[in-house]
Formats: structure tokens, C-alpha cells, sequence
């Protein structure tokens, strides 16, 4: 197959470089592979390309490059789409690298192609070609500036498969954007075998990395100084450049350990002059995954790390073939050098073990590793996902995808749901691709996620359009129905997402609101209480949605066959709406059958409309007090705590006149989002 790889330029060092490249080496042993870079302006790249890999330069950014885009118009502009860098005055990709990424998105010959950066995957997700779109995160999605986490959290939900390159980071991006849990997958880091081996009998000791705060090499050099003071015969080489640089020297001089802890500057490829040393350290406050302890392992170096999220721990074995020692912790790490500064066998013993170990992340592992993970996106991507729903006249769900393909044949339609934990129910698909929920299934009240789910694992979201769901006949079913819930009633739906969704209406009890009338003087409700029988001391009672210890009641009629009615009056509310509160007051409705019996919520479920609130609307009448505001009936503790605090904000200010203006408020009579009876009071 044909994979292309998408980064931003191959001029930089890094490990999302060296990773990208040392994995496009390994799959061209097998593939035909190319790197797509946005940008090009250096002559070579700092990390060794595998000769059988191509490289295709969208923008050539070298002013003495025979084929320059220095002179385009466009070299120096923002680009439109293109996520910029935060603060840049000049673009890093400009819009004609933009232009010509996005011209080559639709065009592109490959099977697959991969990004390596989130805002490459922000435009990949964009893409219309059927080709494979894969991103893998080199890095934690969760301390992502917020404006790319807006933009690159929905565009995950278009790709064929995401990787991480550790089981922790695959469940925090799983915990962060859930619906994608089915797609991703571990994928560490390539890194190749050693070309040069340590002896082990240099008394020196390698780190290597950025000299930037979260490399943490600070800290190295205060456990070092502790490490010299029991062993000055060893020298620390610390190798790369950057903003730490003079406060490493300064504090180095002023411990005068000048001669024995050495900054080497940048050098590439650094991993030759790992067989210089014998030992390797890793001090970082945060790694994502570490290339370079890989690379120190596979030169026979046993390695000290601490345990920083969440590498380390994912490519060390403790007191196998390194150490982890905790974060920040400058005695632990001085121990642990040590230890093996101490212990010559002990060295020779996890050098082996080191680069046994490091194996695991050669190429031909990790060409195995990423052809299974396509594998399974591929087998995912021929399963089909639009669906189409029809609710029958018993009110039995049916839905359809079509055809199986062989390997889904055994396949489950799901319906899925995350509160505090998953639930999800399964109906098997026939071969032809048929499933049916029946309504009497007990699937619990709310809504519900469809999902079709192969045997091997494999599943696809399934998503409808708007003639995908046929409803007609759900306005036929007969309620209530007999047997424990007396409303229970399936609505398949198209979500704003383009998802196909099921509300489940499931009660044991329930009041259906019918007819309602709305005047100044009273709100007049009629409802079907199904499951339960109105007998003494039976009431309409509205709970205050703040403040669940205030319910008022009003009197319940019943009006013949099963059908009750209740007059709730306005002026109640109004003076129930005391000045000590906001200017908002919401009051929820429910219906109790008899004295002390359970509540029944007063809603409208047994309907096809999915949101009542935007289709049943009433009257909104405007009460008015035309002398001072009447006494408020007393007021609950927390009324009292608030008008309290609202009293000693105010205090000093001048005394206000007596309340003698005309106040109104108005009555909204509604239906919530969860499709209850309610009635909003507010003051204008």
C-alpha cells in the first residue's frame, strides 16, 4: 500500500521527527511511503532518512533553492484555515503551504496518510478523500492551548484511527473525547538500533535533550554534585542547546564542577556518542514518551530516569534495565546514579537487559505494530455506518444498514450511553443488516448512542440523514401499555451531529400533559396518569428547581378515565417569587397520586416530538403589582441566607426609597429539556 506521512518540515530536531522518519523507513521495507512536508528551509534534515522514502516539499522557504517560493505572494501570508502559531508575526505555514496541503488532500494517490501534528490533523479531518485518514499524538492532548483543543477534539471524530504513545495517554484522549474510544490505539514511538555500542567502562554518565525547564536538567546537576562527592572520578556530559543554557552554567561554576559536569552543546546525531558514556539519565519533569531512552538502551546504557508522565515507565522495567526514581527528587536521583557508578556487574547486567529490551521498539516491531492498526482501521472503515430507522406500529424499532460485509456477518447493533459508568444494550444484526429493538427491551429512560459492533471488536458510530428515520407510526401505539412500565416508548432520531440516537420514554408511572390553557388569573393543566390511580389527597405539586425544600400544592380533580386536571394559580407563584431572590425562578411540576405516594413528573413523552420546548408553547401573561409588593409568604432558611448576603453586599450604600414603584413579572409556562412541566417567574 501506498502511506503518505504529513508533518510540518523536516528541519528541526525533535523526536516527532526522528520518530516520523525512523517509522517511514521501516514500513518502506514492505510499502511505498512518502513524507509530506508543509515547509522546507534547510538543506537536510538533522536525522537519517531511509533512502527508499520520498519526500514531497509543498513550500521551499530557501532563498538559494533553484525552485525558492521565497518571491510568491503568498509565502508571507496568514493561512485562512491552517490553525496559526499563537503570537507569530510571520506565518510558520503560510497560506500558500496551505493552498497546496489542501490541494493534496484532494488529490493524493495514497492509501493512507498519517499526521503527526494536531494541526495537520485538524486539516486531514477536513479532507474529502477516501484514503485512510490516521493521526498519531506525539505528545498530551490535554495541555493543548484550549483554541486547538476546540478545533482538534471534533476533528478526531472524522479519522479512521488515533495512536498515543502510552495506554495512559490512549485513556486520557478516550476520557477527553469518549466517542473515539473505538478507534485508538498504543503506538510508541520507532526507534532504530544502535549503531555504535558502550563498553561500559567510561566513567561517564550521558544526558541528552532540550535545555528547557521541563527537561528538568537543573535538577541533574544538583544530584550529580552529590553523585561527585562520593565518586569524582566520574564526569556528567549533558548534550543540547536551549533558553537553560546560561543558568546551567552559572550554577555549575558556582559549585565549581566546571571540569566535571560539561555542557556539549547540540550535536546530530547525538546517539553516537552514547557509546562514549556508561550510564544515562533522563531528569524530566514530563515525557510524553522518551526517544532517547530507547536510544541510550539500545547503545548498552542502563538508564535513570525519573517517572515522568507517562514514558519512563512505559519503556523501563525498574532494577531490570534502569531505575525510576520520583519526580524532583534530587536524593533519589544521587542514589540511584550510585548504585550503578557503585556496581560494575550491576551495570554490565542491565546494559544487557537494556538493550534486549529496547528491541521492542525497532523498526520491524514497530512495522508490525502500525500494519495491525491499520488493519483493524481498514476492516472498520468497510463496515457500513448510515443507517435507517422505522418504528412500527407496536412501536418496535427497526433498524437497517443494508448488506454485511462477510466480516461483519455476527454483528450487534448497540445502543450505548456513559453516565457514571457505560451501559449499553446489544440486538443482533441479521446478514442482511437488519436489527430490531423491541419496545418492551427495558432499555432505561434517556438517550441513547447506536453503535454497530462486530464479534472481532471492530465498531462504527451509525450515523442517519433526514429521511433515515420513519416515525409515522409511532403516533399509532396504543398507550398505556400493560405490565410494569406503562409508558414505554422508542424515538429514533437524526442528532445534530448526524448520529442515530434512541430517546427511550420508560416509566412505571407516568403524567402525560395534555391541554394546557394560560390566563392572568390561572394555569389550567390536563393530564393521563398511566400506572397509578388518583385517590385521597391527590395534588399537583411544584418544587422550586434551587431550593428543593419549597413545594407548593395545589388541588388535583380527577375528570374520568384515568384523565385529571389542576388550576395552579398565578398570583401564588408571582408572591412565591420573593425579593431576596434572583430575578429568575423556576418552578418544576409533578403530580402526586396520593397522599404519600411517589411522585409522577408531570411531562410530555408520549409523542414524537424529541423537544417539547421548542414546539409546545403557551401564553406568557404579565402580572403587575400596582402599590407596594405585598408581604412574601416566610421564607425558607435559604431564602433567609441569601437575602442575608445580598444585605451585607449592599451595606453603606445609601437607604433606597420605599417600594411603592409598579413591578411585573411574567409567567412562562414551559417544558424542559427533559420534556417536564414547568413554570419560570420573572421579573421585568
Amino acid at each position: 500500500m501506498k502511506i503518505a506521512f504529513l508533518v510540518r518540515d523536516l528541519c528541526h530536531m525533535g523526536g516527532v521527527v526522528s520518530a516520523t522518519q525512523n517509522l517511514a523507513g521501516a514500513l518502506a521495507q514492505k510499502h511505498e511511503v512518502e513524507i509530506v512536508a508543509l515547509r522546507k528551509v534547510r538543506d537536510e534534515s538533522y536525522f537519517p532518512l531511509d533512502p527508499r522514502v520520498s519526500v514531497r516539499v509543498l513550500s521551499d522557504m530557501r532563498p538559494h533553492s533553484p525552485v525558492s517560493d521565497v518571491d510568491d505572494p503568498l509565502s508571507d501570508k496568514f493561512p485562512l484555515v491552517y490553525p496559526p502559531n499563537a503570537g507569530a508575526k510571520t506565518p510558520v505555514v503560510s497560506r500558500l503551504a496551505e493552498l497546496r496541503l489542501l490541494e493534496y488532500l484532494a488529490t493524493t494517490d495514497a492509501d493512507v496518510v498519517v499526521s503527526s501534528s494536531p494541526r495537520n490533523t485538524i486539516m486531514l479531518a477536513q479532507a474529502p478523500g477516501d484514503y485512510l485518514k490516521v493521526t498519531q499524538e506525539h505528545s498530551m492532548p490535554s495541555i493543548y492551548a484550549t483554541d486547538i483543543k476546540q478545533r482538534l477534539f471534533p476533528a478526531y471524530l472524522a479519522l479512521d484511527a488515533l495512536t498515543a504513545l502510552t495506554p495512559e495517554e490512549v485513556a486520557s484522549i478516550g476520557r477527553q473525547v469518549p466517542a473515539v474510544r473505538d478507534r485508538l490505539a498504543v503506538m510508541p514511538n520507532c526507534v532504530p538500533a544502535a549503531p555504535v555500542r558502550s563498553k561500559g567502562t567510561n566513567k561517564v554518565v550521558i544526558s541528552a535533550g532540550h535545555l528547557t525547564d521541563n527537561k528538568n536538567h537543573a535538577l541533574l546537576v544538583e544530584a550529580f554534585a552529590k553523585v561527585l562527592a562520593e565518586a569524582p572520578e566520574w564526569t556528567l556530559r549533558i548534550y543540547g542547546a536551549g533558553a537553560e543554557k546560561n543558568k546551567l552554567r552559572a550554577r555549575i561554576n558556582e559549585l565549581g564542577l566546571a571540569n566535571s559536569i560539561l555542557l556539549m552543546g547540540q550535536v546530530a546525531p547525538v546517539t553516537p556518542e552514547f557509546g562514549k558514556g556508561s550510564i544515562f539519565v533522563l531528569p524530566s519533569k514530563r515525557e510524553a514518551f522518551g526517544n532517547v531512552l530507547v536510544e541510550a538502551m539500545a547503545a548498552g546504557l542502563p538508564v535513570v530516569s525519573t517517572d515522568a508522565d507517562h514514558g519512563p515507565r512505559n519503556i523501563l522495567t525498574h532494577g531490570e534495565d534502569g531505575l525510576i526514581v520520583p519526580r524532583g527528587d534530587v536524593d533519589e536521583m544521587a542514589k540511584a546514579i550510585l548504585s550503578l557508578v557503585r556496581d560494575d556487574g550491576l551495570r554490565a547486567k542491565m546494559s544487557e537487559s537494556a538493550v534486549r529490551n529496547a528491541e521492542r521498539f525497532h523498526e520491524t516491531a514497530s512495522r508490525e505494530r502500525f500494519e495491525a492498526i491499520l488493519e483493524r482501521a481498514f476492516a472498520r472503515k468497510a463496515l457500513p455506518r448510515h443507517a435507517t430507522a422505522r418504528v412500527d406500529a407496536r412501536g418496535n424499532v427497526h433498524v437497517g444498514v443494508g448488506p454485511l460485509p462477510a466480516q461483519a456477518h455476527g454483528a450487534d447493533l448497540v445502543l450505548r450511553r456513559k453516565a457514571k459508568e457505560i451501559e449499553e444494550h446489544r440486538f443482533a444484526f441479521s446478514p442482511a443488516g437488519d436489527a430490531v429493538v423491541p419496545w418492551d427491551a427495558g432499555v432505561p429512560h434517556g438517550t441513547w448512542d447506536t453503535v454497530l459492533a462486530t464479534a472481532s471488536g471492530a465498531e462504527v458510530p451509525l450515523s442517519t440523514d433526514g429521511y433515515g428515520c420513519d416515525t409515522r407510526d409511532l403516533l399509532a401505539v396504543e398507550l398505556p401499555r400493560t405490565g410494569d412500565h406503562s409508558l414505554a416508548l422508542l424515538l429514533p432520531h437524526r442528532h445534530d451531529d448526524g448520529r442515530l440516537r434512541v430517546r427511550s420514554a420508560l416509566r412505571e408511572a407516568h403524567a402525560e400533559v395534555g391541554p394546557v390553557q394560560v390566563d392572568k388569573e390561572a394555569i389550567r393543566v390536563q393530564a393521563d396518569l398511566w400506572g397509578a390511580t388518583a385517590g385521597g389527597g391527590a395534588v399537583v405539586e411544584a418544587v422550586h428547581r434551587k431550593d428543593k425544600e419549597r413545594v407548593l400544592t395545589f388541588p388535583l380533580k380527577r375528570t374520568g378515565d384515568g384523565r385529571v386536571s389542576a388550576v395552579i394559580d398565578c398570583r401564588t407563584l408571582v408572591d412565591q417569587h420573593t425579593d431576596e431572590e434572583d430575578k429568575e425562578v423556576v418552578w418544576d411540576f409533578w403530580l402526586r397520586p396520593a397522599d404519600g405516594a411517589p411522585r409522577v413528573a408531570l411531562a410530555k413523552l408520549a409523542t414524537d416530538v424529541l423537544a417539547p420546548i421548542d414546539v409546545f408553547t403557551f401564553p406568557r401573561p404579565v402580572i403587575t403589582d400596582t402599590d407596594a409588593p405585598p408581604p412574601s409568604a416566610a421564607p425558607s432558611p435559604s431564602v433567609v441566607r441569601r437575602a442575608v448576603r445580598k444585605a451585607r453586599r449592599t451595606l453603606g450604600a445609601a437607604p433606597s426609597a420605599p417600594a411603592t414603584a409598579r413591578r411585573k413579572t411574567e409567567l412562562r409556562p414551559y417544558f424542559t429539556m427533559l420534556s417536564q412541566f414547568a413554570v419560570k417567574t420573572v421579573r421585568l
